[in-house]
């Protein structure tokens, strides 16, 4: 899988953690955002919300379409399922 860079704002007391210990806690943490930004994890824990057709769906196209969009549809809502 391609390595994705990205930046990475961690909070922590420098005396507590050796520089190993902080680069494997930045590549666990970088490895669980790659699992959880594919489509098929938004599909299954987001929906979308149109009051314009009165319809709330997770379809995958309807989402990528959402997704997609420069301009958002009025009254169009992506929503998580929590």
């Amino acid at each position: 899988m391609k390595q994705v860079e990205r930046d990475l704002l961690i909070l922590l007391h420098e005396d507590r953690y050796s520089e190993q210990q902080i680069q494997y806690a930045v590549k666990q943490i970088s490895d669980m955002l790659t699992m959880v930004e594919t489509m098929d994890y938004l599909c299954n824990v987001m929906e979308v919300a149109d009051c314009n057709k009165n319809r709330i769906t997770s379809k995958r196209s309807v989402l990528q379409k959402a997704f997609a969009r420069r301009e958002h549809k009025a009254f169009e809502f992506i929503v998580h399922k929590n």
